[in-house]
Order: structure tokens, then sequence, then C-alpha cells
């Protein structure tokens, strides 16, 4: 009998892996702080946390002696009613996941075969080159250009020279550079007959009338993704949502795993939608501490920070003090934790979430003292 180990695929075991964010309380272990003495700016969180009345009906919901101990819905019919009231569109057009990321996974899966192709425009988030390379899909890179603006002619050519089986992937607002994807080129795109994921997972940051949702109607290669983790600050509870044509979506119920919501996130999840005008002041106050941190960051000398629509700003930082990499860990030193890349395209730049309020001057301060 042989003692090896099970072997795993060979395409798999050769893979990097995501990158995802270090801990706060790992982090702070390393800066020799405490974690309340840290302003953590790189995972473009809710930087207010869970709403007190999406707590509260979490603790309402433990008081049940049953709740936890079955399964949660797989329909996700009272999630999916409450997301049908908020986006105006019918229940049959959404479809929630243990966040975007799942969903994201889902949709490649079962719209693509092993040897099929995306298309994205990097810098953008490095999930999709990561699930590209667990499903066995060629990713075709069309790279950003001065400014980190989205090519539209290079785009659309990708999309006509495509042979394969291909799916384009965008996000409005685009993480890590802010920005929206022009409507017009996104129209332009799905004319042209391409399979469109739009990833909305900071839409709210830039207002809801942002959103390209009301396109499903008119273009059924739409697929659009939305999450709870940033607006409603619920990251650690895993809740997003996809709204896509009617037979898509039931499609994705068949084919997704049968009770992927935990029963915690679907009530956070309505609760979230129940108090959304009491959340949507939290969003008003994050972009308004974000418009003040980008004029602040504008007057500094050797800082480039980029518009953004977003929670988070893209800074470009001058090679006199530095790269990226480099300011990071001086930040880091002094408990200001933001986001790096490997990326060489991003070799230069920093991320920074937008911070509460009240960690505008702390955040400057600190900033300050390491530049």
């Amino acid at each position: 009998m042989s003692s090896q180990r099970p072997q795993v695929r060979p395409h798999l075991a050769q893979l990097p892996g995501y990158a995802p964010v270090v801990p706060l309380v790992e982090r702070a272990r390393q800066a020799g702080l405490q974690p309340e003495d840290c302003l953590k700016l790189d995972a473009n969180e809710n930087p207010y946390g869970m709403h007190p009345r999406v707590r509260d009906a979490l603790t309402r919901a433990l008081a049940d002696p049953h709740f936890g101990s079955i399964y949660p819905n797989p329909n996700q019919t009272e999630l999916r009613a409450a997301l049908s009231r908020y986006t105006r569109l019918d229940p049959s057009m959404i479809v929630a996941g243990s966040g975007a990321d799942e969903l994201l996974d889902l949709a490649l899966r079962a719209l693509l075969p092993a040897g099929g192709s995306i298309i994205t425009s990097p810098p953008s988030f490095g999930m999709y080159p990561f699930l590209a390379d667990i499903n066995e899909l060629n990713l075709i890179d069309v790279p950003r250009g001065d400014g980190f603006g989205l090519p539209g002619d290079a785009l659309l050519q990708a999309v006509e020279e495509s042979t394969d089986e291909v799916i384009v992937v965008l996000t409005s607002p685009n993480n890590p550079t802010g920005d929206l994807v022009p409507r017009d080129l996104l129209c332009e795109v799905l004319g042209r007959g391409a399979t469109v994921v739009l990833d909305e997972a900071y839409i709210e940051f830039a207002g809801v009338d942002s959103s390209a949702q009301d396109l499903l109607s008119e273009f059924p290669r739409l697929v659009i993704m939305r999450t709870f983790s940033k607006w409603a600050g619920i990251a650690g509870l895993r809740l997003g949502y996809a709204l896509a044509h009617p037979d898509l979506v039931a499609d994705l119920i068949k084919i997704k795993q049968p009770y992927n919501v935990n029963q915690a996130a679907e009530v956070a999840g309505i609760a979230a939608l129940e108090h959304l005008a009491e959340i949507s002041g939290q969003i008003d106050t994050i972009r308004d501490t974000r418009d003040l941190l980008y004029a602040v960051l504008r007057d500094i000398e050797v800082l480039r920070p980029l518009p953004s629509t977003s929670n988070f700003i893209l800074v470009e930082i001058d090679p006199a003090i530095g790269t990226g990499r480099e300011l990071h860990d001086r930040l880091a030193a002094v408990g200001v934790f933001t986001r790096t890349y490997s990326n060489p395209l991003l070799a230069g730049h920093l991320r920074i979430s937008t911070p509460r309020a009240d960690q505008l001057d702390t955040l400057i301060e600190r900033l300050n003292s390491v530049i």
C-alpha cells in the first residue's frame, strides 16, 4: 500500500494562490502595537463596522433555540424578496451567495469550459486571475493606460479577436483605481455580443444611480455582482448576490451549493436592507471623508492621489521617497495598514481605504511622520 499523500491536480498544485490581507491582530503584533491603536485601511471594509440595528437583529435571532441548528432556506426566499425591494428587480433575477466571490466562481464555472477565456483590464481585483487559474481559463489582459483609464478600443478589439468562448470581467467602481466603467463603453461591449460580468462591489459608494442594472432588460448577457461586505459592514459574514437574466439565475440556483448562505448572513443582510436609510448616512460620511482625504493627499507634494468614486484612494508615490512597498512598510511600523501590490503596474502605488472621520487627523499625522 502506498504511503504517499493524495496528489492535487497538477495545474492547481503549481498555482501561487490568492494574497489576502493579514488579520488586524497579527499586523498589530508585528508592529508591536495594540489593535486599538492601529488604523486598518487595507481591505476597504466599512470603518464603522456592523450597524447597531443589524447587530440587534442577530442578537434576537440567536435567542431562538433553533437558530443555527437547522439548514437555511436553499431558495433564499426571504433574502431574495428583500433584495427585490432594494433593487426593484424581480426575485427571479437575483441569487445570493457566500460573498460575491462565490458567485463569480460559480458563474465562470457555469458559463465557460476549461480552456475558455476571460478578458480583464488590469490593474483590477486580484480574484479574477485567481479564479481563472483554478478553473483552467485563459486570462486575456488588456492593460489600462496612462491614468489607469479603461482602454476602450483595445478592449473592443480583444472581444472581436476572441475565437473561444469568452467572458469580459469589469469592475465598477474599479478596485484599486476607483473609477466607473463608462456606460457607453459597457453598452458597446455588450452590443458586440460579449458576455459581461460587471462587479459592482463598491457601487453604493458611487451612488446606486451609477449602477448598470437598468441594462439587464436590454442585454441578457449582462451579469452584475454585488456584495454586503463593504457598504453594510458585514464582510466577515460573507454575503453577496448576483443580478442576471431569470434563466441564468435559475441555472445558478440549481448548481450552487444548496445551503450556501448561512442563517446569520441572511439575518444580517435582511436587517441591513431594512435599515438602509440609517446605513446610507454612514455611506455619505464615508464619501465626505474620502473627499477630504483626497484633498489633503493632493496637497502633499510627493503624493498623487487618483480621484475615486469608491471608499478607497489609490495613491501614486514619488520615487524620491521610495516604492509603494517601502511606504507601506513605514506606515505599518506606525500602525497604519494599507494595501500594496506585487503587480508591476502598481509598484509605485499604495491603496488607502477611507478611515472613520475621527481617524482622519491621525492618519494624516502618521503619514506625514514617515514621508
